[in-house]
């Protein structure tokens, strides 16, 4: 089993390559939203304005949270 801590360093990892080379701004994961479920961690991400101010020029409506595999910690797009 993948501890939480890292599973996130997975999930940051997976915004890295497949989600912020996307935007002109900083995206975050949202920590007061992970899950946790029996086979995987679900880590919400969103822009970092808008999660630290609630500027809603930063909010990514639609986007899917990235889950990561605690046997095997394969990340992707959560369904």
């Amino acid at each position: 089993m993948i501890p939480l801590e890292s599973a996130r360093q997975i999930a940051e990892g997976f915004l890295d390559a497949e989600v912020r080379g996307h935007f002109s701004f900083p995206v975050v994961v949202v920590d007061g939203d992970v899950e946790e479920a029996d086979d995987r961690y679900v880590f919400p991400y969103d822009g970092k304005a808008y999660v630290e101010a609630g500027d809603w020029r930063e909010a990514m409506a639609g986007n899917s949270p990235i889950a990561v595999d605690k046997r095997t910690g394969e990340a992707r797009f959560s369904a």
